[in-house]
């Protein structure tokens, strides 16, 4: 009977404060490090990693011409196009965003797999030969983007080095990669970056010059689990499955030829 009212009451308590009747209420009984210390965060957490990449993509500081995308999917580009942010599409801005994209840039996806109109190439950005396969590429890209790849690649630095041989100078490359996901194998998965780490790649390889370096946490707390299909499942708790999603960002111009 007790404890009977007292769900009544908790459930009464929810409605007055206006909360659904489906929330719960959770006790965290984790341990709680360095409180109760408050700083300001010394990185920038701000970056909504769609916006900011249409922001770069569509400013005039960013040459028209050969865009390329490495891990191109179905080359429809809905991700820098079309959401809104934290996994929200948006069919209107991604129309809109298409036609300013088509009028400025010419499409070209490099991927494991070619299409049959060649709009997607097939090629290993990670391979020590890849600059003499594609010399005809070599300094021609205006724009190279990639979202969630470098993750996946097991040779990082020399993608790294073969990105900024593809940028024409002055050419900008727009790179989002997990800095905090849970695992997931396509085909394979080896590491995650700080923003830091993700930049030095890029500097090791040449000179650029950051536009723009930080962290997407919109989704931060999204309730992720995986679908296992890609080795990705997670253990759940009391708060779900995975739980701390963070997005590193960066965006860079080349530097001369280098």
């Amino acid at each position: 009977m007790c404890a009977m009212a007292s769900g009544l009451a908790r459930g009464v308590l929810l409605r007055l404060a206006g909360v659904p009747a489906s929330a719960r209420f959770i006790v965290d009984r984790h341990r709680r490090l360095n409180y109760p210390i408050k700083r300001e965060p010394a990185i920038d957490t701000s970056i909504n990693k769609e916006a900011v990449s249409r922001e770069v993509l569509f400013s005039d500081d960013t040459p028209s011409g050969r865009f390329l995308e490495i891990g191109s999917g179905d080359g429809r580009l809905v991700y820098m196009l079309g959401i809104v942010g934290n996994l929200v599409e948006d069919e209107a801005l991604y129309q809109a965003s298409k036609a300013r994209f088509d009028s400025k840039f010419q499409y070209l996806g490099l991927d494991l797999a070619a299409s049959a109109d060649g709009k997607i190439i097939a090629g290993d950005i990670c391979s020590p030969d890849f600059l003499k396969e594609r010399s005809d590429l070599v300094g021609s890209c205006a724009v190279i983007y990639s979202n969630n790849v470098f993750e996946h690649l097991r040779k990082p630095w020399l993608a790294a080095r073969n990105v900024l041989a593809l940028l024409q100078s002055g050419g900008v490359c727009i790179t989002v990669v997990p800095f905090a996901q849970r695992y997931h194998e396509s085909p394979g998965d080896y590491f995650r970056y700080t923003h830091n780490g993700i930049r030095s790649l890029f500097e090791d390889a040449g000179k650029i010059d950051v536009l723009r370096s930080g962290y997407d946490i919109m989704g931060r707390r999204n309730d992720w689990q995986g679908s296992g299909l890609a080795n990705d499942s997670v253990p759940e708790d009391e708060f779900g499955a995975w739980r701390e999603t963070w997005f590193t960002f960066l965006a860079f111009r080349k530097i001369g030829n280098s």
